[in-house]
């Protein structure tokens, strides 16, 4: 497969030889489960590291194959084909699927800071990018990310846990049935209510108020049915267990906003765990002293750090962490891009107000 082409070695180690089904990545997000409850969260790690390196990389015969893109800290759905050089392969984009702004943008796209355009098709590193699988096993590959996320809350990383619950939430979306392109009850709404306010001219009121009612009342009712039928219940555990991690991180307003999207895409009737455990570290988070005032980011312990890079957790992942990485221009780099007239920007720092103030991002 061509994204097999120029990964490091290390990346083919799996814990069973040959394709991994569907069954076989339950088990091994299921034993990985079970240690991090028994208070082994590094273990747990490798098991669904493992487990995801094998699915991320794992082809299923097409000359062109669904993968996750990395492109900046957005995350787009593409497909791939191979390209001439090596470690490389030839993406089409297709849609965006997970971004920092993804929710504001979807409830209000006039809030977005700048329209979303569909990049052109172009050549890209093989470290950017990750297989989607299908059906099932694409359910279990998400699934292995969330358990990861919640390994690395144990481990102290929270930034971690943040990305994989990033291509956590990008692989709910890829999964999700588009959405309805007309308000739902809209082909009975409006013929009920004219036939409402026709009677009514007709002086039959009681009449042309019952229909008046019927048309609420359907509206309400296929609400609700579109409601349920565009929950997305995966999606919104994604969300609120981001949402934990950047409690962790020490930014309530940002996990607010999550607890936020996460109870939009949620059905009427679900209340997933990651939600209520969610809002109880809000509560206790405004409850304790110094709950009034937001915390700068912590620093995540050491030891844990040193022992979790160890792992391996993928190039998707670690092409992520780099893209958070702060930007730097030496003054002779400056000059040699002044002289060349390159036409690229260097963001050195910026802010981002999150509810309770500025954060340093």
């Amino acid at each position: 497969g061509f994204l097999l082409v120029g990964v490091f070695s290390a990346e083919l180690m799996a814990p069973t030889s040959g394709p991994l089904s569907s069954e076989e990545a339950a088990q091994l997000r299921q034993e990985a489960d079970k240690l991090l409850r028994a208070g082994n969260a590094h273990t747990a790690a490798e098991r669904c590291s493992a487990g995801i390196r094998q699915l991320g990389l794992q082809m299923d015969g097409a000359v062109e194959q669904q993968v996750l893109v990395l492109r900046g800290r957005t995350i787009w759905e593409g497909h791939a084909t191979q390209a001439a050089e090596a470690g490389t392969s030839r993406v089409h984009f297709v849609r965006l699927i997970d971004s920092p702004d993804f929710q504001v943008n979807k409830k209000d796209p006039k809030q977005a800071s700048q329209p979303v355009e569909v990049p052109t098709d172009r050549q890209m590193s093989c470290e950017q990018m990750q297989t989607a699988q299908t059906g099932k096993l694409l359910n279990e590959q998400m699934e292995l990310h969330m358990s990861r996320a919640r390994c690395w809350l144990a481990l102290g990383m929270a930034q971690r846990a943040v990305l994989d619950c990033n291509t956590a939430a990008a692989m709910c979306r890829l999964q999700a049935p588009p959405a309805p392109k007309r308000a739902p009850g809209f082909e009975l709404t409006i013929p009920l209510l004219v036939l409402g306010f026709a009677l009514a001219l007709a002086r039959q009121i009681v009449a042309g108020i019952t229909f008046a009612i019927a048309a609420f009342a359907w509206d309400y009712i296929a609400g609700r049915r579109a409601k349920l039928a565009s929950a997305n219940g995966p999606l919104s555990q994604a969300l609120a267990l981001r949402g934990r991690a950047k409690l962790k991180q020490g930014l309530p307003g940002l996990a607010a906003s999550e607890m936020r999207a996460a109870e939009d895409e949620r059905g009427p009737l679900e209340e997933g765990r990651e939600l209520v455990l969610l809002r109880r570290d809000l509560r206790q988070s405004k409850q304790s002293k110094d709950g009034s005032k937001t915390r700068r980011l912590e620093a995540e312990d050491l030891a844990s750090r040193k022992e979790s890079e160890a792992l391996l957790p993928g190039n998707f992942l670690l092409s992520q962490e780099k893209e958070l990485l702060p930007k730097s221009l030496t003054l002779s780099e400056k000059l040699a891009q002044e002289d060349s007239n390159a036409d690229e920007k260097y963001q050195l720092g910026y802010m981002d107000y999150v509810g309770d103030g500025f954060q340093s991002m």
